[in-house]
């Protein structure tokens, strides 16, 4: 046999060989591109959620003393100090009582734009209020003080001023498919006035919320009741007050 016919398919294995080695540079240059595409769109959205924060935290410098009792999408003005008693859940027990929250916290968990499909308005002191149309807040006329000027007229109280912002910037975080919750930061007990109050956005599969469950609703929820981060959430948490 020749020295040429024992060299026959050697070309084509240093080609195989060759190959092989450049898919595996490729597949690792690819997973380096999608983990980078994947850090990309994290920064954007978490730079997205801090907008929204610092937006609420303006709310709620805006509105100090905006409290308000209620639940769901129906609210009522009231002061900080109010106390609310409702019967316990179970058969003759007993009552418990909770105090009034600030507008903004109580208009930002509640159900209102939490979805596409859920209500758009939310009714405070028995007014619709919304983002446009007739509850929309903007004075369209003026009126005369008691100085004989005339001034815009004030078509919202400072509570139905308060949940009309609040619901602008759950749009934003709705658009953006952010969801936002506002809560008393772990280890601050509820003061009159200016409490010390934690943003939770969250994004993708988690939800904004702290506690120490993680069955049914409260599966894949931002963090546990003491403020510490689950393995896995996509969530910030942001004091403000």
């Amino acid at each position: 046999m020749s020295r040429f016919s024992q060299q026959i398919g050697v070309g084509l294995v240093e080609v195989l060989v060759a190959v092989l080695l450049l898919s595996v540079a490729v597949l690792g240059f690819s997973a380096l591109q999608l983990r980078a595409i994947s850090a990309t769109d994290e920064s954007l959205v978490r730079t997205k959620s801090l907008t929204l924060v610092r937006n609420l935290a303006e709310v709620m410098r805006a509105y100090p003393d905006a409290y308000v009792t209620g639940s769901g999408t129906t609210f009522t003005s009231a002061k900080p100090t109010t106390e609310i008693t409702t019967p316990s859940a179970e058969a003759g027990g007993t009552a418990t009582t909770t105090y009034s929250v600030p507008t903004v916290q109580a208009i930002a968990t509640s159900t209102v734009l939490n979805t596409a499909t859920s209500s758009t308005t939310v009714s405070v002191d028995g007014t619709a209020i919304s983002i446009d149309g007739a509850g929309n807040c903007l004075s369209t006329g003026v009126t005369t003080n008691t100085n004989g000027n005339k001034v815009p007229s004030k078509s919202c109280n400072i509570n139905q001023l308060a949940a009309r912002d609040v619901l602008l910037v759950k749009k934003i975080a709705l658009d953006e498919s952010i969801k936002v919750a506002v809560v008393t930061c772990p280890g601050t007990t509820a003061q009159t006035i200016q409490q010390q109050m934690c943003v939770i956005t969250a994004w993708n599969d988690t939800k904004a919320l702290m506690t120490d469950a993680d069955t049914g609703d409260n599966a894949n929820a931002c963090a546990n009741n003491d403020g510490t981060y689950k393995q896995g959430s996509q969530c910030l948490i942001s004091e403000a007050y």
